[in-house]
């Protein structure tokens, strides 16, 4: 079944396809509303919660979001994940 990345606010469950670069990319495919500006980890403007589930940052965060947060620009899943989108 491989990862799947569901959000329950947003009502969306979907598989992960390794054509995306980060969960921004994924959610924006989707047609889920998310907010970001740089799609580098720097701004913050993309962190959202993780409900569960592990991720792994292309590019490590210069300034790492709060726990139980995910900057999701810069971010893929490393299994199956839930987002408070």
């Amino acid at each position: 079944m491989g990862r799947r990345c569901p959000s329950p606010a947003a009502g969306v469950t979907v598989p992960w396809g390794d054509g995306r670069d980060s969960l921004l990319e994924l959610a924006e495919a989707c047609d889920v509303p998310v907010r970001w500006s740089c799609r580098a980890g720097v701004c913050h403007s993309c962190e959202t919660g993780l409900l569960s589930g592990e991720v792994a940052y292309i590019t490590e965060p210069v300034d790492p979001p709060a726990d139980g947060d995910v900057l999701i620009c810069s971010a893929r899943p490393r299994g199956a994940v839930v987002l408070d989108l």
